[in-house]
C-alpha cells in the first residue's frame, strides 16, 4: 500500500492497473517520462500509441469565468442558468464542471451561497459530478491596493462548500503571477494588470481543506515556477490525493503563461518526469481555443486531458459546442472519455456523494472555517 510520501512517485516495477487496463508505469512512459527533446506525434511509435489509447480521458468544462453575456450571449450568469449549463455539459460527457459566480463577498459563507444553490441542484442530477468554484477575489481591490489578501481568505468559501458536501474539488494555487494584457508598445494595459498571488499560508489552507473533507485538488500551473512548487509537493508527499493539474498556456497578448507551443508542454512533461500526475492543457484567450493549438492533440497523444469552455475561449461558441469539438479529437486519437464514478476513481478523489437528506448546512463562525490556525477572518472583499 502506498504511503503518503510515495503516493505520487513511480517505481519501475509497479504494475498497478488504471481504468482501461493501462499500468501506471506505462502511463508515465506515455506522459513523456524518459523522452528528451521534442517528440513529434509520429515519433511516439505505433506501440506507444496503442498503449496511450488505454488511458482514459477526463474532460473539464469551465463554463463562464469572467465572461458575461455582453461579451458572449452563451455565457451563463444567474444561478438557474449555471445549473442548466452545468447539467448540460455533464450530460454531454464532461467529468468536471468549473464555474464563477462573479459575486464577491467579504464573508466566505455569503460568498459560498451562490455556488451552494447551483451545486445542490447539479448534484441531485449528477451525484458523482466533480465540481469546483473559482477563488473569491475582487480584482479591482488587488489592482488598486496592490497587496495580498488575508491568509486563506480567497479559498475560505471553498472550505464552507466542502464541509457541506457541496464541492468535491478545491482550487490549489501555489504561487504568484502577474496577470496582464500587453499593449502595442509591449507594456501591460494599466486596467488589465494585477498580481494573482497565493502565499504559503494560502497553499496550506487549501491543502488542509482537501485532506479534512476528502476533496480533490484543481492545481493551476501558470508558469514553470508554479510547476516547481507542485513537483516539490508531489515528491514530499504533500500534494493532496486526487490532484489534477491544469497547465495554462497564453497567447502573445498575455504577459503571463508560456505560449501554446510544443516546446512549452515538453518542458512541463520533463519537469513531471518520474511522477504519477494527472494533467490537462488549457489556453485562456479571446480569439482561440486550446483546440486551435498543437497542444490539444499533443496532450491526448501523451496521456493528458483537455479543459475547454467559455472561461478560456471567451468569444467562442457555446460550452457544448466546444465540448463536442474536444470529444471529436479524443475519438480521433482513439482514447475513451470517462466521467461520474469512474472519473472519481481514476483521479483518486476520496470524496463520497452526500446523503440525500444532507442539506449542506453552513457555519459562519470564522473559527470553524479557518480551523485551529489563528488568523483573522477575511475582512476584504475577496
Amino acid at each position: 500500500m502506498k504511503t503518503k510520501q510515495d503516493k505520487h512517485l513511480s517505481v519501475a516495477s509497479e504494475e498497478e492497473r488504471l481504468p482501461g487496463g493501462c499500468s501506471r508505469r506505462d502511463f508515465l512512459i506515455l506522459g513523456g517520462i524518459g523522452v528528451t527533446g521534442l517528440a513529434s506525434s509520429a515519433a511516439l511509435g505505433a506501440n506507444r500509441k496503442a498503449k496511450v489509447e488505454d488511458v482514459p480521458v477526463v474532460l473539464e468544462a469551465a463554463i463562464n469565468g469572467s465572461t458575461t453575456k455582453k461579451k458572449n450571449p452563451h455565457a451563463p450568469e444567474t444561478v438557474q442558468e449555471q445549473i442548466s449549463e452545468m447539467v448540460r455539459v455533464l450530460d454531454a460527457g464532461a467529468a468536471i464542471a468549473h464555474n464563477h459566480s462573479n459575486h464577491f463577498h467579504e464573508d466566505p459563507v455569503q460568498a459560498a451561497r451562490f455556488y451552494a444553490e447551483v451545486n445542490r441542484q447539479v448534484l441531485e442530477k449528477h451525484p458523482h459530478a466533480i465540481t469546483y468554484p473559482t477563488v473569491n477575489l475582487d480584482v479591482a481591490v488587488l489592482r488598486k491596493e496592490r497587496r495580498a489578501l488575508a491568509a486563506g481568505s480567497a479559498c475560505a468559501h471553498q472550505r464552507v462548500l466542502a464541509r457541506a458536501g457541496l464541492s468535491n474539488m478545491i482550487m490549489l494555487d501555489t504561487g504568484a503571477v502577474s496577470v496582464s494584457l500587453l499593449e502595442n508598445d509591449g507594456i501591460a494595459n494599466e486596467e488589465a494588470f494585477f498580481v494573482y498571488q497565493f502565499w504559503p499560508d494560502d497553499v496550506r489552507f487549501s491543502q488542509r481543506t482537501c485532506t479534512d473533507f476528502d476533496c480533490g485538488a484543481a492545481v493551476a500551473v501558470y508558469e514553470p515556477g508554479w510547476m516547481k512548487s507542485v513537483v516539490a509537493m508531489a515528491r514530499a508527499g504533500t500534494l493532496p490525493r486526487g490532484s489534477k493539474l491544469n497547465l495554462f498556456f497564453g497567447g502573445d497578448s498575455f504577459g503571463c503563461m508560456p505560449p501554446p507551443i510544443p516546446e512549452a508542454l515538453e518542458l512541463y512533461l520533463k519537469m513531471m518526469e518520474g511522477l504519477d500526475l494527472k494533467w490537462a492543457v488549457a489556453c485562456p484567450a479571446a480569439d482561440r481555443s486550446i483546440m486551435d493549438t498543437p497542444l490539444a492533440r499533443m496532450a491526448l497523444e501523451r496521456g493528458g486531458d483537455l479543459r475547454v469552455g467559455l472561461e478560456d475561449y471567451t468569444t467562442g461558441p457555446s460550452n457544448l459546442e466546444q465540448l463536442e469539438r474536444a470529444k471529436e479529437l479524443v475519438a480521433a486519437v482513439g482514447r475513451r472519455i470517462i466521467h461520474g464514478p469512474e472519473a472519481i476513481e481514476y483521479l483518486d478523489i476520496p470524496f463520497q456523494p452526500r446523503p440525500e437528506d444532507h442539506e449542506g448546512d453552513f457555519d459562519s463562525s470564522p473559527g470553524q472555517i479557518f480551523g485551529a490556525r489563528q488568523v483573522d477572518p477575511p475582512y476584504l472583499v475577496c
